[in-house]
């Protein structure tokens, strides 16, 4: 309580500028202090080395993130604040979250990203039309590696599509539906020329016995 106490008398001290700019930066740095955990999480359960040697790099970006805020939101006179952090039971929900990214489905990495790329967004915005250069800068710089890391998720992504389906999906089930319907149309269609081909010979032959038998009779004739 004392805590927040304090820093609400800080946001007080601050001009209506400023105070717009440290909220915004504090919703971003408890953003980056909860994905700290997520990122652990994920670390330890991903079996992919690939992924794991990734994570561990966007872990020590976040760590840098939130002190790069923590010393931005310094210097506009107030105090990094995660307090709206999730409490033990939303942080499990979180971690359980990471179990399943690290089991093959990184959507919710994804999508976290994307949740930060919007934040940085915003505060570089704002940081532009208040005439904030530094806050601005700053901005900036982690929107671009967050949006690093959302690429790489995403080319993950389709790697880890084609994993799931070999694991969930028969083989005879793989082919895609126009695939299969492609062959259906094509085996139609050669039963059909076969079936109208014999139809012709039939006919055909049937002419050439009557042509012949007429022949007979006007010679009998």
């Amino acid at each position: 309580m004392t805590r927040t106490w304090g820093n609400a008398a800080r946001m007080a001290d601050l001009t209506a500028r400023d105070a717009v700019l440290v909220k915004y930066l504090n919703e971003a740095y408890g953003k980056e202090k909860q994905l700290e955990t997520v990122l652990q999480a994920q670390i330890g359960r991903t079996q992919n080395m690939t992924i794991k040697k990734r994570l561990r790099e966007h872990l020590k970006e976040t760590k840098a993130h939130a002190r790069s805020l923590q010393s931005r939101i310094r210097a506009l006179g107030s105090k990094a604040d995660a307090g709206n952090l999730p409490g033990p039971e939303a942080i499990t929900a979180l971690t359980n979250k990471a179990m399943a990214a690290a089991k093959g489905h990184v959507r919710d990495a994804f999508w976290n990203e994307a949740e930060e790329i919007a934040h940085y967004t915003v505060i570089e915005a704002i940081a532009d039309k208040l005439g904030d250069k530094e806050t601005v800068k700053l901005a900036k710089q982690i929107r671009r590696e967050e949006e690093r890391m959302q690429a790489f998720l995403g080319r993950q992504l389709s790697t880890l599509a084609g994993a799931v389906i070999r694991e969930e999906v028969p083989a005879r089930e793989r082919k895609p539906a126009g695939a299969r319907t492609t062959r259906r149309r094509r085996t139609t269609s050669t039963r059909r020329t076969a079936t109208t081909s014999r139809s012709g010979t039939r006919r055909s032959s049937s002419n050439g016995r009557t042509t012949a038998a007429r022949s007979r009779a006007r010679a009998t004739r």
